[in-house]
């Protein structure tokens, strides 16, 4: 049977020469070179020097060794991530999170109704999900905090229309996932949410210009430092709070060369007036102060 390393290492103690047993040894070689009569060769000089120096070398590997098996190395295993309340946060302060089994609960301050779950799921069951789901929207988040899958269901309930899932890597085998009901939080406020959200222990990335996303299965852009002030379906109302007049002439800019083909049929330098590609829906934007107003009118809808 193989020793064990503890057994073997008190086999080497016993064999490793004490600190008196080397000065003696050291002691013992320098006398017999000093004492060599003066007609040795060269040769034999030469030879005791590398005796001399081999042996030094032996001492100092077996310090080595000695040191390596005292100082053992400790290495530390990742802590697993904890499913609670402080594994995140996020700029969206009236949202919370309770732990409910194996998930959280989301919850709206002074409502009672879930408006969302956050849970752990494996690559598997996150194929799963999105192969079981009626999803509309696949689409990959470009420069939030993290690699970022959003997916959004379309829902046949009284209280929800859409669904939103958000699908971050959170180990190398594990997905954490964040779903959102809509409209029981707003577009607005469900993507201010994931555009600042902060998972502890994950370095999040900073993009340094401003983040534009679209609103459920619509193609006009948004900002994501957005609230809801008043929303409609005609028109919607929302504090801005990175506006001003150049973020305001950026996003303008940004909504003719984004998605949906949308073209600037007229403006001026606080309303301006954009429609989409397919002619099915015309905007009126207009910014006062921080407060960013958007007026829909469809002018191919059928209003039967």
């Amino acid at each position: 049977m193989k020793n064990t390393p503890e057994e073997q290492w008190e086999i080497l103690k016993q064999v490793t020469s004490t600190k008196a047993e080397k000065f003696a040894i050291r002691e013992k070689i320098y006398r017999t070179i000093q004492n060599a009569p003066s007609q040795t060769s060269s040769v034999w000089t030469h030879r005791w020097k590398n005796a001399l120096a081999s042996c030094i070398l032996i001492f100092i590997f077996a310090g080595f060794i000695v040191q390596m098996v005292h100082e053992k190395p400790q290495f530390k295993t990742a802590e697993p991530y904890k499913l609670d309340a402080q594994l995140f946060n996020w700029e969206l302060d009236q949202v919370y999170s309770e732990k409910t089994g194996e998930e959280l609960a989301l919850y709206k301050n002074n409502e009672s109704n879930q408006v969302g779950t956050v849970k752990e799921v494996s690559e598997q069951e996150k194929n799963n999900i999105i192969a079981s789901k009626s999803m509309h929207i696949n689409t990959e988040l470009e420069h939030f905090p993290y690699a970022t899958y959003m997916y959004i269901e379309h829902v046949k309930m009284m209280d929800v229309a859409l669904r939103y899932y958000f699908f971050i890597p959170l180990t190398k085998e594990k997905w954490l996932e964040f779903s959102f009901d809509y409209p029981k939080l707003e577009h607005a406020e469900i993507l201010q949410a994931m555009s600042t959200l902060k998972i502890k222990g994950k370095t999040p990335y900073n993009h340094d210009g401003p983040l534009y996303v679209t609103h459920g299965y619509g193609s006009m852009l948004f900002p994501t430092d957005l609230k809801p002030i008043y929303i409609s379906p005609e028109k919607e109302v929302y504090h801005w709070e990175g506006a001003s007049f150049k973020a305001y002439q950026d996003y303008l800019k940004k909504i003719t060369s984004g998605t949906g083909g949308w073209k600037e049929q007229s403006g001026n330098n606080s309303s301006y007036t954009f429609i989409s590609g397919n002619e099915n829906e015309i905007v009126t934007i207009t910014l006062k102060d921080k407060e960013l107003t958007y007026e829909f009118t469809y002018p191919n809808r059928d209003d039967q």
